[in-house]
């Protein structure tokens, strides 16, 4: 699923909005969400800095995944100081779910790591002629009825 976020700021500087959309396969748009935000509270979180602007940007209603929330985040830092009106992100989830194979290379590492391991952990030590002639037996307690 693809999902498009376009954030406005409405010229009269008093408020920020982020509109979430869904893209359904025949290019429409179904809009999700519509979260308001006050711009002195996203410029103040601003001067505190992206995590604080990710926690001020993330509402009941409003919740992207981190990866979604710091891209939305540096948009909104650019915008203000770029002065722009709007800003639209697209994302593709495909992207978020898929991961980049490790290389071959990596478990050819990670193995010669391991074989030296068990290496340094083998035993050493060989058992001393007396300890087969000392007798282990099991203890048997009899059940004490007097209780």
């Amino acid at each position: 699923m693809k999902q498009k976020y376009l954030i406005l700021n409405k010229d009269d500087q008093k408020e920020l909005i982020i509109r979430e959309l869904s893209v359904l396969e025949d290019k429409e748009a179904l809009l999700l969400v519509v979260q308001k935000y006050d711009v002195k509270s996203i410029k103040f979180a601003i001067s505190k800095g992206r995590k604080a602007l990710v926690f001020v940007l993330r509402t009941k209603n409003l919740y992207p995944p981190s990866v979604y929330a710091d891209k939305i985040a540096e948009s909104v830092i650019s915008m203000f100081k770029e002065k722009k009106q709007s800003i639209e992100l697209l994302f593709d989830d495909i992207d978020l779910l898929t991961k980049k194979k490790s290389d071959p290379e990596t478990f050819k590492k990670i193995e010669k790591e391991s074989n030296e391991i068990d290496e340094l952990i083998e035993d050493d030590f060989e058992e001393e002629p007396g300890d087969n002639l000392i007798k282990k037996d099991s203890l048997i307690i009899e059940d004490d009825k007097s209780l």
